[in-house]
């Protein structure tokens, strides 16, 4: 069967009957778009939480209102979310499948939800996480505190600023702290390496192992790498190497830890104390002979060690997501 042709006014080549007909389909369209009966591709729908929102899949673009509060339950976000200036975002067996941002003064708590997208936090604005699957980085940027519990993160975690605890989890990426109040992580792998750098209160790795490298400079406070007589019964660390410099008024302390590279210190004051790393490329600087330790069998256990360092955590999820 032959193609229905319709000849060019102008004498050109003859034309399919259906390239015509889907040309003037695409025409009509584009009328319509330009009259406004029609919205665009690219004009993105856009819903407004502040409430609760359950059982459902939403495609659009989930705006928490500023100063709203929003629940997401067993939700499917087929777009990004963005919680503006002091809004709540609470988030249970949900799913984000495009960017998550929590604006100035926000708080977001995830449980057992997943955001596909990049995680950005900004100023003032906290996150408590628990048993979510973040695909991609977490950025915080001058935050006041990153809580993430048996978590996944597969883009790794980057903050400047705040107090931020990673326990229970596991990393496929890197760490990146800078400026900020504390760095702490316990039993958590990291698959990439972990750099904490002008950390007020320092930072305190219990039972962590990081495929690469780690670092530690420019911190006060308490930088306890594996068992220290403050924290003791946490575990040894496992790492690649370990670089410690440049802290000055800090507590340092690196004892038990099992490190595959290089183990260096240098222009710490005072200089760090421990023993009994077992150490597979070289040591050097302050820590290149580290004296035996005693026993840590009358060391409290983590527990109760580490409450101190998470109470100003907690007590600043509580007042966030209890505000509104």
């Amino acid at each position: 069967m032959g193609v229905e042709t319709n000849s060019s006014g102008s004498g050109g080549s003859p034309q399919p009957r259906w390239r015509r007909k889907r040309w003037l389909a695409v025409l009509a369209a584009v009328n319509l778009i330009a009259v406004g009966l029609v919205a665009a591709p690219s004009q993105a729908q856009t819903v407004t939480c502040n409430g609760t929102l359950s059982d459902q899949t939403i495609a659009a673009t989930v705006v928490v209102p500023a100063g709203g509060v929003c629940q997401l339950v067993d939700v499917v976000v087929d777009g990004r979310t963005d919680v503006l200036e002091s809004g709540n975002l609470f988030l249970n067996g949900s799913r984000i499948m495009g960017s998550f941002t929590v604006g100035v003064g926000g708080y977001a708590e995830p449980i057992d939800s997943r955001v596909d997208g990049m995680t950005t936090l900004h100023s003032d604005a906290g996150m408590f996480a628990t048993r979510t699957r973040f695909n991609r980085l977490v950025d915080g940027q001058g935050t006041i505190f990153i809580y993430s519990d048996d978590s996944t993160h597969w883009g790794g975690i980057r903050v400047t600023g705040g107090e931020n605890i990673v326990r229970g989890a596991v990393v496929i990426g890197s760490i990146f702290a800078d400026g900020v109040t504390q760095a702490d992580l316990f039993d958590t792998a990291v698959f990439g390496p972990v750099t904490v750098s002008s950390s007020t209160f320092g930072s305190v790795m219990c039972h962590m192992g990081a495929a690469l490298s780690v670092s530690v400079s420019g911190s006060g406070g308490d930088i306890h790498i594996g068992v220290s007589e403050t924290y003791g019964n946490c575990g040894f660390n496992l790492m690649g190497s370990l670089a410690v410099n440049n802290n000055i008024g800090a507590d340092i302390q690196i004892t038990r830890n099992v490190i595959g590279g290089n183990l260096s210190c240098s222009g710490n004051d005072p200089a760090p104390h421990g023993s009994l790393n077992l150490v597979g490329g070289s040591t050097s600087g302050q820590c290149a002979s580290l004296s035996p330790a005693p026993s840590p069998s009358s060391m409290t256990t983590e527990e109760t060690l580490t409450a101190p360092r998470l109470t100003n955590v907690l007590a600043m999820i509580e007042q966030m997501r209890t505000r509104h």
